[in-house]
């Protein structure tokens, strides 16, 4: 009947009031932070200052691996690209990895700062909606046992859980890729030498073969430097039958042929 419509409407409007008077006061007594500075911001995000560090990729970039480009050419490939494709049908970034992300990254990996999660997921979520279409599973780089024991967490299946369930879009998998082989730490390695430390680092389970056959993957990974991991991570679930594989990462190194 109208009678309950109105009432309904009206418990509504009373239950958005209460949230947003609950929701000031929490505020007031409990102000925000930035993450970095621990200054006091207006949402959830960074402070003025520290976002002005932050240099986000926008067009022109790199039509396959989504490098930065000084200009717009011709069929949008960076040099490397035009030379060799690399194994991803393409790769997006959010930001420059610079002396700011730096800080949040190393913050959010080492420093148990599960918080900035949500915070990530906001960058990213224009390059994910970008990429992944329904039927993509959507593969986080995995770590060694060793190494999520001793982090507790992994941060790109963090990322990646976060983006499948507030885009509702893609099927998050973890299991499809793991990391059976540990290898020293990728630090300061050339690309040559970060290529060898990753000969065979992955594999594909035998029970998730039948999931991931021709099934289109997008990968994702926190920070991309040579894009040896990536690679690597990109052959491994070919070899094993998956579809095309697209990669996401939230900050990459600007370097001379990458």
């Amino acid at each position: 009947s109208q009678g309950c419509v109105k009432r309904q409407i009206m418990q509504t409007k009373t239950a958005t009031r209460f949230r947003q008077h609950y929701t000031a006061l929490l505020d007031l007594l409990l102000p925000k932070q930035c993450p970095l500075c621990r200054r006091f911001c207006f949402d959830h995000g960074l402070c003025a200052d520290c976002w002005q560090g932050l240099v986000f990729i926008t067009p022109p970039f790199c039509q396959c691996c989504g490098r930065p480009l000084a200009y717009a050419i011709g069929d949008h490939l960076c040099g490397s690209c035009f030379a060799k494709m690399p194994p991803l049908a393409k790769i997006r970034s959010c930001f420059l990895y610079n002396d700011r992300s730096r800080q949040l990254i190393l913050k959010f990996k080492h420093g148990d700062a599960l918080h900035l999660s949500p915070l990530f997921a906001r960058f990213l979520q224009a390059p994910f909606t970008a990429l992944a279409e329904p039927d993509h599973l959507i593969v986080p780089i995995p770590l060694h046992a060793k190494r999520y024991l001793h982090r507790r967490f992994n941060q790109s299946a963090e990322l990646a859980r976060l983006l499948c369930q507030q885009n509702k879009t893609g099927i998050f998998a973890p299991e499809a890729l793991t990391r059976p082989k540990a290898g020293p730490t990728q630090a300061g390695l050339s690309r040559s030498q970060r290529q060898r430390n990753l000969a065979g680092a992955f594999a594909v389970p035998q029970d998730q073969r039948h999931r991931i056959a021709n099934r289109p993957v997008l990968l994702v990974d926190d920070v991309m430097t040579t894009g040896a991991t990536l690679y690597e991570a990109a052959r491994t679930l070919q070899k094993a039958g998956s579809g095309p594989v697209r990669g996401l990462v939230l900050a990459r190194v600007l370097r001379h042929g990458l």
